[in-house]
């Protein structure tokens, strides 16, 4: 892996829920997001807004999917860049 090529950055996988808290300890359960489900699931109003697009789409003859995107996503690598920029001046 290198970060000549923006397919190839490392994604940090999202385990964390609080991030409200000055001081986080991270022997404690409460801190961590539900792992058994998948970020997009998270949420139920979202993933109830996911279901009936896929629905959708098969009623439709369209090849279903729940999740449109992929995390390693290049132009999510540039947004992320974007934003993080300004810190680094």
């Amino acid at each position: 892996r290198g970060f000549n090529d923006l397919a190839q950055w490392p994604v940090m996988p999202w385990v964390l829920r609080d991030y409200c808290s000055p001081v986080l300890d991270l022997r404690d359960p409460g801190v961590y997001r539900d792992l058994s489900r998948p970020v997009g699931a998270l949420n139920a109003e979202r993933l109830k807004l996911l279901r009936e697009r896929m629905k959708q789409m098969k009623e439709s003859g369209m090849p279903p999917f729940l999740y449109g995107t992929h995390y390693s996503a290049p132009g999510y690598v540039l947004y992320w860049l974007v934003r993080a920029a300004p810190a680094h001046h």
